[in-house]
């Protein structure tokens, strides 16, 4: 009898260590779900940050040397045109992490897309202006390249964009260059041609 007494007391010892041990792995599971959450956020923010400050740079090569003394660059936007956010959608369905400003009277949509990040400007009747995207010298072609030199020896290419304009064949490309320290800002056809071209 007294054998029966001290296995169902060694059984119920059991049954109380097992379930003290599966009670605290329950708290240690919380509190890294708390770290894990915490880690998250911080992640989160960062990335945030980065996103941010990638934004920040694209928007001062699109935009740099196109305010007038009216405008100091473009204002942060939630409240778009119905007709604008629906042109949008059509142009650029794949688009990600879209952010919307308003500059000059139109409204700019800055978004992430295959060749990196991009900035499509529209009217506030829905009409696209133009795209804009930030390229490196090797994404310039060759015959702008060739005419930028031919025509300005000596200039340092700072920055381009190329800027694609519905219902006109080819791009367009704004070179930013200085010349005895101020910047100018030049426009090229895709054949090399130098063009005049509005913001």
């Amino acid at each position: 009898m007294k054998k029966y007494i001290l296995l169902i007391m060694g059984f119920a010892f059991s049954l109380t260590m097992i379930a003290q041990g599966n009670s605290n792995a329950g708290k240690e599971g919380k509190g890294k779900s708390k770290n894990e959450k915490s880690s998250s956020k911080k992640e989160k923010k960062q990335k945030d940050k980065e996103i941010k400050a990638k934004n920040e740079e694209h928007d001062k090569k699109i935009w740099d040397g196109t305010s007038d003394k009216k405008s100091k660059g473009p204002k942060s936007s939630k409240n778009q045109p119905a007709k604008v956010r629906e042109a949008f959608q059509r142009d650029y369905p794949n688009a990600s992490n879209v952010t919307w400003s308003k500059y000059r009277g139109d409204w700019a949509a800055t978004f992430g897309n295959v060749s990196g990040t991009s900035t499509a400007v529209y009217h506030a009747n829905g009409e696209r202006r133009d795209t804009r995207t930030p390229v490196t010298r090797n994404e310039i072609p060759g015959n702008v390249l060739d005419s930028i030199f031919k025509k300005r020896p000596g200039p340092w290419l700072q920055d381009a964009v190329k800027i694609q304009v519905p219902n006109i064949l080819g791009s367009i490309y704004r070179i930013k260059n200085n010349l005895q320290g101020e910047p100018g800002y030049y426009y090229y056809n895709s054949n090399g041609q130098l063009i005049k071209y509005d913001y």
